[in-house]
């Protein structure tokens, strides 16, 4: 009697550890299919941030080449169908590319004036929001992938006369944010032990 109650207790323990263990992957991994319902707010998805930082930058400049930020909003619109941010962006850059002439030079590079085509306001920009984003959601190892590209992207982006063609605000934003960052790179260094 006694070994039929050590097996049936040693079935609940090992149905308890394996159900644990599935929540533990279904956080790890998300619900991919609850995806499709998120309808606004922030996501803690690469892409999203990529496509963030395209929809700010096409203000500056609504007459280059669209075609990879629409191309990633396609993508984006497929992941997450119902997200009204990323419905509206999309809907804005296929209505500015919609009025581009036939005759427009699409490969031409941007001006020093619009840093959308500069990859290290770029990624000083997607990187750190995204880290923003990945720390207030205690994302802690995503955040911290996140502030080591960031404090990288300072070193560059920090020298002497770098920013100096830049937007006002643009150029306000990466002295700005130095501190911010430190201080939140500092912060989920402690809550991951390192």
């Amino acid at each position: 009697m006694k070994s039929v109650r050590h097996c049936a207790m040693g079935a609940v323990l090992i149905t308890c550890v394996l159900s644990v263990q599935t929540v533990k992957a279904q956080e790890l991994y998300g619900d991919r299919d609850n995806d499709k319902n998120i309808a606004s707010g922030d996501l803690n998805d690469e892409d999203y941030w990529w496509a963030k930082f395209d929809a700010m930058m096409l203000d500056l400049n609504i007459k280059q080449d669209l075609g990879s930020s629409i191309r990633r909003l396609d993508d984006l619109a497929r992941k997450y169908p119902t997200h009204r941010e990323i419905a509206k962006w999309r809907a804005r850059a296929m209505q500015a590319d919609a009025k581009i002439g036939p005759s427009a030079i699409r490969g031409a590079s941007f001006l020093p004036e619009c840093p959308w085509d500069e990859a290290t306001f770029a990624q000083l920009w997607v990187n750190l929001h995204w880290a923003k984003f990945a720390y207030d959601s205690k994302d802690y190892n995503t955040a911290y992938s996140n502030l080591q590209n960031v404090m990288q992207t300072y070193r560059i982006m920090l020298a002497p006369d770098r920013v100096k063609n830049y937007p006002g605000d643009m150029c306000s934003y990466v002295v700005d944010s130095k501190l911010d960052a430190d201080n939140l790179y500092k912060s989920v260094k402690e809550k991951l032990h390192r």
